[in-house]
């Protein structure tokens, strides 16, 4: 068989036919290929330079080994490495859609929400890699695939090695810098907030470097405040008809959509300001919060004063909401339907997991898993829904997860179990997500089933700040 000939496309590398160059970095160039016989489109993606080194090739299939090796959210499957005619050479799952230099070759832009959905991809990427210990290096544009259906795909970024601080800098850099060229254009709603953020992942702010928390943090918040003005995004010429008109208005309406962008610069600033800080501030002007008096931890939730509870929801407590959900003399039929509103109909069942067994243990000093209880102790067996409903019925609310987290920083903040929390992604709905904070200094864990119930699920009240009334 004749050598493949890169420079004229196509050319045969084995069983592959490579049609087209889609990328190139310093050390490999990337193609769209067929492999023969069974028709199949794939990635191939190729060693540059030919009669290469030993501890280059070595090199190279480290790192293949290493993305073999590892599955992370988001990210296409490495099939196989091989050597043909003396070329090394690695193929994988070809994504749907197109990467972000072709769109920008083709000057085509990215919707903000879709910006936003390749910055949260990005986020889960790399927490999962980190979480893993698993070194995973910078995106680049070619390896970023925005599909028609608006998903988003990765080509492998890991490396053979460990996770390090250094990565990250680098990683936030490679998603800047692939995104910049796809930016929405001028004018766009919410073009001047992704903007910024992508500058600030690039540049952190006043210096200093964000994390991932924050980016996805401000991300989500930029996502909620276009939801009621765009009911459908798309690459600017993937789609020919868009649903619902998005630039029909005057030169007033025009002018108020601007004050709205900066409005929400300004509250995108503040979230990554927060998440810089590493807690939730108020303004100078803003009233002190009153001490904590070892029931509830005094904290900012944005601009508002809350009371978080020092304590998770006791069994007592639950026992109290249960028989009182049980009750049809308690809660009459409107403020029930008002209690389980969104909750779907087969989780109002509101009875937690191994609740006699948790009874029997705070009536007979007999264990539970190990501990002894009493009404005062968490309750433990908790689905998303169960706590949520049981927030309702005590005029509270469940803590998003950066609020727990800072009421563990100001101190008095208990419980050992895992706390189900708010969800913090883009919603269409009230309740969206559910998840679960498994620890004060982490990120929340998202539960793929809000109706999961475990022994370890408990939860936690937020209220409104204290007032002489209450």
């Amino acid at each position: 068989m004749a050598k493949p000939d890169f420079q004229h496309l196509p050319t045969r590398l084995g069983v592959y036919t490579l049609t087209r160059e889609i990328g190139r970095n310093a050390t490999t160039t990337l193609y769209l290929a067929t492999q023969s016989h069974v028709e199949r489109g794939v990635l191939v993606e190729v060693l540059n330079s030919e009669g290469c080194s030993a501890t280059e090739v070595e090199s190279f299939l480290s790192n293949v080994r290493a993305r073999v090796a590892v599955h992370l959210p988001h990210v296409s499957q490495v099939f196989e490495s091989m050597v043909s005619d003396e070329i090394w050479y690695v193929t994988l799952e070809r994504p749907d859609g197109f990467n972000l230099t072709k769109l920008a070759q083709e000057k085509r832009s990215l919707s903000p929400m879709q910006v936003c959905a390749v910055i949260q991809a990005a986020v889960d990427l790399y927490r999962n890699a980190a979480e893993q210990n698993v070194a995973a290096g910078p995106l680049s544009a070619d390896s970023i695939f925005m599909s028609g259906k608006e998903e988003v795909s990765f080509l492998s970024p890991v490396l053979a090695g460990e996770h390090s601080a250094e990565l990250t800098a680098k990683q936030m850099d490679g998603l800047a810098a692939a995104l910049k060229p796809v930016l929405p254009q001028n004018g766009v709603p919410g073009q001047s907030r992704v903007a910024t953020l992508v500058s600030w992942i690039a540049e952190g702010y006043e210096g200093q470097r964000l994390d991932w928390e924050g980016i996805s943090t401000t991300a989500t918040t930029i996502c909620e405040q276009l939801t009621p003005q765009l009911r459908a995004e798309h690459v600017s010429g993937m789609r020919t008809k868009t649903r619902g008109a998005i630039v029909r208005e005057s030169k007033r309406e025009r002018r108020r959509m601007q004050r709205y962008i900066w409005m929400g610069a300004a509250a995108a600033l503040t979230t990554v300001i927060c998440g810089i800080a590493g807690c939730l501030s108020a303004p100078d002007e803003v009233p002190p919060l009153p001490p904590n008096d070892g029931t509830y931890i005094h904290c900012r939730s944005g601009n508002s004063a809350v009371r978080v509870a020092a304590q998770p929801v006791s069994i007592r407590e639950y026992k109290e909401f249960l028989e009182a959900m049980n009750n049809p003399d308690r809660i009459p039929k409107e403020r029930r339907r008002q209690l389980n509103k969104d909750v779907p109909q087969n989780c109002t069942n509101h009875t937690p997991f191994e609740w006699e067994q948790q009874l029997k243990a705070t009536r007979s000093g007999v264990k539970y898993r190990g501990e002894l209880l009493t009404e005062d102790s968490p309750v433990r067996g908790l689905s998303y829904w169960n706590a949520l409903v049981c927030a309702r019925y005590y005029k509270a609310k469940l803590p998003g997860a950066e609020l727990l987290q800072a009421a563990h920083r100001e101190g008095g903040a208990t419980g050992t179990q895992h706390e189900w929390t708010t969800g913090k992604r883009n919603a269409t709905t009230l309740f969206a997500e559910g998840y679960i904070l498994l620890s004060p200094a982490g990120p929340p864990v998202l539960e793929a089933d809000r109706a999961t119930k475990s022994h370890l699920y408990g939860a936690r009240l937020v209220y409104p700040a204290a007032t002489p009334e209450s």
